[in-house]
């Protein structure tokens, strides 16, 4: 009856992890990648300004940047679940990352802030319907590399790794944009149909309003 009852927890605790391991699978649906064979494309297995970083994700998994690169393009966009400049932008964000996600590019949140838990991270993104990873990028290690100042803020990375694009998702907030009928341009998207279309950048800074991104909380925590 003992050994019985212990092959149960050893079957319940192997079903375990690997439902668990199956929803963190789910929870990434990529495209494919420049190095996969099915990709259709040259292979590139070189990071070059890509970070290397594995990051605990909302949904409580963990994920490895350099497998979130896409086929053609990856978006690291550095958000806040406080942030009302970042949660104004999220519509925009999200269509980026659905419009392009068919064309070979794959977008990858992260949350440097320190006083934005993974709870709130994960209600965050369960309330806005995310379809994308958002993870936390605790220390703003990531952040720091690639020169994030405030949220939200986008860097483009090519098939290569190379950054092509450090700026906005749109300039709304340049001097007139928020006036009725004012144009929006859309830079974020501009370049990243420049990069899948093999043309040089357009713009590859523009200047970003936002949240500044706060690596400690009030007291000298983290």
């Amino acid at each position: 009856m003992k050994g019985s009852w212990l092959d149960s927890i050893s079957h319940f605790s192997v079903l375990w992890v690997f439902v668990g391991w199956a929803v963190c699978t789910a929870s990434l649906t990529l495209p494919a990648r420049a190095d996969d064979d099915t990709a259709g494309g040259a292979a590139s297995n070189s990071l070059g300004d890509y970070p290397d970083a594995t990051l605990k994700t909302a949904d409580g998994c963990e994920l490895a940047l350099p497998d979130a690169r896409g086929r053609v393009a990856t978006v690291i966009m550095c958000m806040s679940v406080e942030c009302p400049i970042s949660n104004e932008f999220l519509p925009a964000i999200k269509e980026v990352a659905e419009t392009y996600r068919q064309r070979g590019v794959t977008m990858v949140g992260i949350n440097p802030n320190a006083g934005e838990s993974l709870e709130a991270m994960a209600d965050y993104a369960k309330e806005h319907k995310l379809t994308f990873p958002f993870a936390k990028d605790e220390g703003g290690k990531v952040s720091r590399r690639l020169l994030f100042n405030v949220t939200p803020e986008a860097r483009v990375f090519d098939a290569d790794g190379k950054i092509v694009y450090r700026g906005r998702i749109d300039d709304r907030y340049r001097a007139g944009g928020g006036q009725p009928g004012a144009k929006i341009t859309n830079d974020l998207a501009r370049a990243l149909d420049e990069v899948i279309a093999g043309k040089p950048l357009t713009q590859s800074r523009t200047r970003t309003v936002g949240c500044p991104i706060q690596l400690t909380v009030p007291g000298g925590g983290q």
